[in-house]
């Protein structure tokens, strides 16, 4: 089963910056292999329950509450919330993983990221097939049209990567960027996976045009460089240097710093005060249990003077906490924001731990703009990379003390 368990993170890890589906068989498989485990009295003892209190509750008030008050999740909803409930599975399997299999890991991960990002760039500069090209796999569920969004002003189009996807391409490589930077400080490829960090960097900046997702990156990854650097002053210039980098770019690219521009109005913005306005509704009418995971619409929520667009979304508040809030209610928020507080401390311990900080950074400030959990890969992903940073041994490379967060 430990095999099984190996082969089922590789194709979660791949998963998750390829297609959803394949995701979800990577976890519906590692849950099977990890059966056994869950089976072991030891696994299940009360101080094991109490140890990971704040994430079991979060995970059983979600689908408990609403739907005792009349409100239960729909089934994407239910994916979303239980994939936290992998994490201390991750956790347990990351442990037990041999260094020839944490090899193998990283290279399938690592090896998607880069073709990824180079998919992007061929998709931004026009250098990809026609649409019609695709339609053998029309049935497939794969939205091959979203790489085909003309950028204003410009030749070019917003790429998706594998997962034809801007937001989904730029959430999930941060995320994978997070983990290159942590791997790069103890392996003996690190000028490798150093080049694989920039282009992915350059990637999420210039290919997919997502604003929040670029900036969040490059947050997250200038707070792991300093959190596994032997020199945090050093670390800190350095993402300082990234961070100006970033500034230049969108200065000198015209359509690009449009495109930030635009993002300071509320037009250019997608109407997001209404947004919140309807998740800030929802919290109003469902202070206690929420309307259910999976089931907030703003439609529901506004009055008429809401933007036609704005009612077709399909079920965001453009701020995961107040969706959150929306969803489970008020106390389904304060337990969300234990859960991560109790994230955050495991993650001071394990010497690979800044990988968990750095995802959970990403995630916080993605969160001011956007709801990352909605996008499954991105909630699978997060869930991944969470775990197996808190599950990570010591790296064999590691001479100096990991710098406490």
């Amino acid at each position: 089963m430990q095999r099984l368990r190996f082969v089922a993170l590789i194709i979660w890890a791949v998963g998750v910056q390829v297609h959803e589906l394949m995701a979800t068989l990577g976890i519906a498989v590692f849950a099977f292999a990890s059966l056994p485990e869950l089976l072991k009295v030891r696994s299940i003892t009360l101080p094991v329950i109490e140890e990971w209190g704040p994430l079991f509750a979060f995970a059983t008030w979600s689908l408990l509450a609403p739907t005792l008050t009349g409100f239960p999740p729909d089934g994407s909803g239910v994916g979303r919330t239980l994939d936290w409930v992998t994490i201390p599975l991750v956790m347990l399997a990351a442990q037990s993983l041999t260094p020839g299999q944490w090899k193998w890991l990283a290279i399938a991960s690592f090896v998607t990221l880069g073709l990824s990002c180079l998919v992007a760039g061929l998709q931004h500069f026009g250098w990809w097939p026609p649409l019609s090209a695709f339609a053998p796999l029309a049935h497939l569920p794969i939205s091959f049209s979203r790489v085909y969004e003309p950028i204003a002003d410009s030749s070019r189009f917003m790429g998706g990567g594998l997962l034809f996807h801007r937001l989904k391409f730029s959430h999930v490589s941060g995320l994978a960027l997070v983990a290159v930077v942590v791997v790069a400080r103890y392996s003996k490829h690190r000028a490798l996976l150093i080049a694989l960090g920039l282009f992915g960097f350059i990637a999420v900046w210039l290919f997919p045009y997502a604003r929040m997702g670029a900036v969040a990156m490059t947050l997250s990854v200038g707070m792991t460089v300093v959190l596994v650097s032997p020199s945090p002053a050093k670390a800190f210039l350095f993402s300082g240097a990234l961070g100006l980098a970033a500034v230049l770019v969108v200065v000198a690219v015209p359509s690009l710093r449009a495109r930030f521009a635009a993002g300071l109005t509320d037009q250019g913005s997608g109407q997001r005060s209404q947004h919140v306005a309807a998740g800030l509704e929802a919290v109003r009418q469902h202070p206690l249990a929420g309307v259910g995971p999976g089931q907030f619409r703003p439609s529901k929520f506004g009055g008429a003077q809401m933007a036609e667009h704005v009612k077709d979304n399909p079920g965001k508040a453009h701020n995961e906490f107040v969706s959150i809030a929306a969803e489970t209610g008020i106390p389904g928020l304060v337990i969300f924001l234990a859960t991560l507080g109790m994230l955050l401390k495991r993650a001071r311990k394990p010497p690979m731990g800044a990988m968990a900080i750095g995802a959970i950074a990403l995630f916080v400030v993605l969160s001011m703009a956007h709801d990352p959990l909605y996008q499954a890969p991105f909630s699978m992903g997060l869930a991944l990379i969470i775990g197996l940073g808190l599950g990570a041994p010591t790296p064999p490379a590691l001479q100096t003390p990991y710098p406490r967060a």
